[in-house]
């Protein structure tokens, strides 16, 4: 059982990088295969993430988790290994463990993509935290649930993509946060790269 101090102190926002920053409310997390966790040190430190706001209700309206599952299935095996995606219900109260795990398995949802339920204050939390990231004309009152914010928790890098963008380039700007390889002998220049180049990312102006 944690202290009240320490209930509170997951609540309170922590120090920032500018604008955006590496550090997130630590509050409880319950997974949909029923695991605990602590939201900024077990899940987001140091991990590349996809973050998504979601209601199991909401689904019949906008899918977002079924234009999430292409993004998923772009990584292939690289999620839960390099990359990890968290849903996280913004009705914990209607979305139960229970339900939760049964979407997870009618949809055979991939390792490496956690459904998460925090408590009402946790997700709203969360949510606010998460807002942070968004350009002004992203936000909104209430949690913005068709946006995917993804970044690198070692080095506090955030941004975000809408939930039903094309999946290939969702999974480009993601492999923009991921950890690089130690650069050898053959390492590139960095800056933007040759318009005639046959190789060049038709999503980036960058050669690196």
């Amino acid at each position: 059982e944690m202290c009240i101090r320490d209930r509170l102190q997951a609540f309170l926002p922590p120090p920032t990088q500018g604008r955006g920053g590496n550090r997130f409310p630590d509050v409880p997390v319950v997974s949909h295969d029923g695991e605990i966790y602590r939201f900024h040190s077990e899940l987001i430190s140091n991990k590349v993430a996809m973050v998504q706001f979601m209601s199991l209700d909401a689904q019949r309206k906008f899918p977002s988790m079924s234009h999430l599952a292409k993004v998923a299935e772009q990584l292939g095996d690289k999620l839960g290994q390099e990359v990890n995606i968290y849903s996280i219900t913004t009705e914990p109260a209607a979305d139960t463990v229970e339900r939760l795990a049964e979407y997870a398995r009618k949809n055979a949802l991939p390792a490496g993509w956690l459904l998460l339920r925090p408590t009402e204050d946790g997700s709203q939390a969360l949510g606010d935290r998460f807002a942070k990231h968004l350009s002004r004309h992203h936000r909104h009152a209430g949690i913005n649930t068709r946006m995917v914010h993804y970044g690198n928790g070692g080095v506090g890098i955030w941004g975000a993509f809408a939930v039903d963008a094309d999946p290939a380039m969702a999974v480009s700007r993601v492999a923009w946060m991921q950890n690089g390889k130690i650069a050898g002998e053959d390492s590139k220049r960095a800056g933007p790269a040759p318009l005639a180049d046959p190789g060049k990312d038709s999503n980036s102006n960058r050669d690196v």
